[in-house]
């Protein structure tokens, strides 16, 4: 059985509350959880990386669209994000 620990793929917050996507690799596939304030609130599941990846990424520019920003001084994300 696989045992991944969840990796933050994204964190942003806006007026005190924080967003972030994590994935993680099980045995049917990548879990991509979006959580609101550390709850899970979204679980998705990908048979591959690249599905994966561009799902949370959409999701990721949703919120930033709709004034979510990564925390000050937090380098998490992509380079050029």
């Amino acid at each position: 059985m696989i045992e991944d620990q969840p990796t933050t793929l994204w964190l942003l917050e806006r007026d005190g509350h924080e967003a972030a996507c994590r994935v993680k690799l099980v045995p049917y596939g990548i879990e991509v959880h979006l959580t609101s304030n550390g709850e899970t609130v979204i679980t998705r599941v990908f048979e591959t990386g690249d599905e994966a990846l561009a799902w949370a990424e959409k999701k990721r520019s949703d919120r930033e669209a709709a004034g979510w920003r990564k925390p000050a001084g937090e380098d998490a994300g992509r380079p050029g994000g």
